[in-house]
């Protein structure tokens, strides 16, 4: 089977080189291709045309950062594609953004699902991604050994793209509060001289313990905000989940003060790195 993997970034780069360590055939394309370069091994070629890269691919993994990247690459990149060829879309580009690409999709003959991803770099790295589906099941069926060489779980939420994004925004919006409220503890303590690794002590093993807990505040503590999903990328991603509530009718009054503390991370000059360094918010 050929991978073609549209975007080398932080998770991209991981898909890529998970997949080919697999045994899959994987091209890499991104836009600065000497990202794509440094992946490049036995079983993994950099492709600097677009066009090139999805000549001869079976699955086509998008994995860029917003709806206008998606679609651009869709443009450019389908009329060179085998015509069979299962388009994964795994960027989260919003509910608007996922309805452009499945009606683009329709309008192209073009077979495409989404599956969203949960985990960050180490996941991706290590084929523990959980995936979030959207889309026609008998083209997760022709997917499915690419994205079980990817992931530990697939969790199917519809058959219309644009369903794992619902569900990939709401999952986020939780992701974004519960490493702010890990931050906020570990910096309340600092400032009380009392050490904030106890904090993680005592919910180890509790009702309400979480494994992102000990790794975002754990990073807070050590102040090592090396980036495994960088507050820019969220930023975007709750922006894209304020815009869903707002077309909705429903109360966004907790992810307003969320976003409020990354965007003050951002102006310290954290945009690029991760999203524990909200804790920089509470100094």
């Amino acid at each position: 089977m050929n991978i073609t993997v549209l975007g080398t970034g932080i998770m991209g780069s991981g898909i890529a080189t998970v997949a080919a360590s697999k045994g899959f055939s994987v091209s890499a394309w991104n836009r600065t291709i000497e990202r794509a370069q440094a992946l490049e091994g036995d079983s993994l070629h950099a492709e600097s045309d677009l066009a090139t890269a999805v000549s001869q691919a079976d699955i086509i993994a998008i994995v860029v950062f917003d709806a206008g990247s998606v679609l651009d690459v869709l443009q450019k990149a389908y009329q060179h594609a085998p015509a069979d060829a299962v388009w994964v879309q795994m960027s989260t580009i919003g509910t608007e953004g996922a309805r452009q690409a499945r009606e683009f999709a329709e309008a192209h003959d073009l077979h495409l699902i989404e599956t969203m991803m949960m985990g960050s770099k180490d996941q991706a790295n290590s084929s523990q991604l959980i995936l979030i589906g959207g889309g026609d099941e008998a083209l997760f069926g022709k997917a499915k050994p690419f994205l079980d060489a990817i992931s530990k779980k697939l969790v199917h939420c519809g058959a219309q793209v644009g369903d794992g994004t619902a569900v990939k925004l709401a999952c986020n919006l939780w992701l974004g509060c519960i490493t702010a409220a890990a931050c906020q503890s570990v910096k309340v303590l600092e400032r009380q001289h009392v050490n904030p690794q106890l904090f993680l002590d005592v919910i180890a093993g509790g009702t309400s313990d979480s494994p992102y807990a000990h790794i975002k505040g754990g990073k807070a503590i050590s102040e090592d905000y090396s980036p495994q999903f960088e507050v820019s990328a969220l930023e975007k991603d709750l922006g894209l989940m304020k815009s869903v509530m707002e077309s909705v009718g429903f109360r966004s009054d907790l992810l307003s003060l969320v976003m409020d503390l990354y965007a003050q991370s951002d102006d310290k000059g954290h945009a690029h790195d991760d999203i524990s360094a909200v804790a920089t918010s509470f100094e």
